[in-house]
């Protein structure tokens, strides 16, 4: 039976796996950039695993940021601001194997519990290779007036063709 529990520096192989799996379009990102964002929220990563220790299935990586300053793709030099204001969902990704499952469901409400617990008003995340309709349906859009500031779209012109989406979290449960 798959079970959600914290990310643990043990799981970043398992993690590169993953994200080898889904991420086409860009370039995947080093094990000292999951090493680095464990280290500095790791109230925030979460993963899913198969019974018996059979590895990972699925796993979300999130930071608290400013919501106009999304981080750095593949950074292992990350700092947490000292005013965040929105918690930036990073990385979602499932096995290919493990699709069908509903495993993004535990995933987003890990996700939404934590930024609940950093009492964060917003959410936010850098939507690539057509997923924004999957976003959608957790209630991002692309309509916060953040989303189309030059300086933001100049930032995540490396994920290639992506959307910065946000969502507002106020009475989140």
């Amino acid at each position: 039976m798959p079970a959600l529990r914290p990310a643990l520096p043990a799981d970043i192989p398992e993690i590169l796996r993953i994200q080898a799996l889904c991420y086409t379009s860009i370039e995947p990102e080093r094990a000292s950039a999951y090493a680095n964002k464990l280290a500095i929220a790791p109230d925030c990563a979460f993963v899913v695993e198969q019974g018996s220790g059979a590895g990972l299935l699925a796993y979300v990586f999130a930071l608290p940021i400013q919501l106009a300053k999304p981080p750095a793709l593949d950074a292992d030099d990350l700092t947490l601001p000292a005013a965040a204001d929105s918690l930036y969902l990073h990385d979602l990704a499932i096995d290919p194997a493990a699709r069908g499952l509903k495993l993004s469901q535990p995933l987003m409400q890990a996700f939404f519990h934590a930024a609940q617990q950093r009492q964060l008003a917003q959410a936010s995340l850098i939507a690539i290779q057509g997923s924004q309709p999957f976003w959608q349906r957790y209630g991002f859009h692309s309509e916060h007036p953040v989303s189309q500031q030059a300086e933001v779209r100049e930032k995540i012109r490396v994920y290639g063709e992506a959307q910065y989406l946000t969502r507002q979290l106020a009475g989140q449960p």
